[in-house]
């Protein structure tokens, strides 16, 4: 290596160097942007409202954990979450029955009604869902669907169907990725399309069945104008609609209502946290089964 050489490499490696600290601290001063709100939110709901009144800065001289339980019971949030829970569960396992079966269909089947399929679907997720809330809420309330014993269970039906589209445009790529000669082998052992999908392909479409369940259950356990739109009963409030209800409530204090936020979001740290890598697969890897 000649002396010239050696000077170029030392230069680029300066700059990458520079190039490297830049975007580290770039990400250190990102995440301290996005976590001190978190880390502020946590203290305030730890505050007394009178030190919360005098300094909204300060650390809680006492941590006050009654704000909690004040959130939990007498503001109902346990009834809340739990129909946020019943909702988001019931939601993503409908969202994958449906979801699956589809993206099997789409992605392995050759006619021109299933491409028909495909490109409607392409097309209605450029559609606001907001411009189809009034149509479903009119077509719900003539199938008696919008009674209060019956709401929670039509709120999972219709955020599953109107999440569709897009997780068969999400799980279509992971299913035509498997080889068809698997397929083949199993048609000729005798296996039908049924036990071809459910013993084949869920399989080996683990990851993104993941992905697909994970982001319907954040998208649904933070939906809001579904549920403020459908839901009339105080009783079947999910926890959006109830932080709403409170947040417009002046004699709530200011740290019972941070008390709530946290309790809505802690689910959601606590799935991110579990799931994490289930979810990172399903993002990085659409590879499958090729032969």
């Amino acid at each position: 290596m000649t002396k010239e050489e050696k000077v170029k490499n030392r230069v680029g490696d300066k700059s990458l160097t520079i190039t490297r600290n830049i975007v580290r601290i770039f990400l250190v001063i990102w995440t301290i942007l996005i976590l001190f709100p978190l880390f502020w939110a946590i203290l305030s709901s730890l505050k007394t409202n009178k030190e919360f009144g005098i300094n909204a800065w300060t650390l809680p001289a006492e941590l006050q954990w009654v704000n909690y339980k004040n959130a939990w019971l007498g503001a109902n949030f346990s009834k809340y979450f739990a129909n946020s829970l019943m909702l988001s569960v019931g939601t993503v396992i409908l969202s994958i029955i449906m979801t699956t079966s589809t993206a099997y269909v789409v992605g392995k089947f050759v006619h021109p009604v299933v491409k028909g399929v495909e490109v409607f679907y392409s097309v209605f997720m450029m559609v606001p869902q907001v411009l189809l809330l009034i149509p479903l809420l009119q077509m719900c309330k003539k199938l008696n669907m919008t009674k209060d014993d019956a709401v929670l269970f039509t709120l999972m039906l219709t955020n599953a169907l109107q999440g569709v589209p897009f997780y068969v445009f999400l799980l279509t790529p992971f299913v035509r990725s498997i080889n068809n000669s698997i397929l083949e082998a199993a048609e000729i052992d005798g296996a039908n399309q049924f036990q071809a999908f459910s013993m084949l392909i869920l399989p080996l479409i683990v990851p993104a069945i993941f992905m697909v369940g994970l982001l319907s259950f954040v998208g649904i356990w933070n939906e809001y104008i579904m549920s403020i739109t459908f839901i009339k009963d105080q009783a079947k409030y999910t926890l959006s609609v109830g932080i709403n209800e409170l947040m417009n409530d002046a004699t709530a204090g200011e740290t019972l209502k941070f008390a709530a936020l946290i309790i809505a979001m802690l689910p959601i740290l606590i799935v991110y946290a579990i799931f994490q890598k289930p979810l990172q697969d399903g993002l990085s890897s659409s590879d499958g089964v090729k032969g």
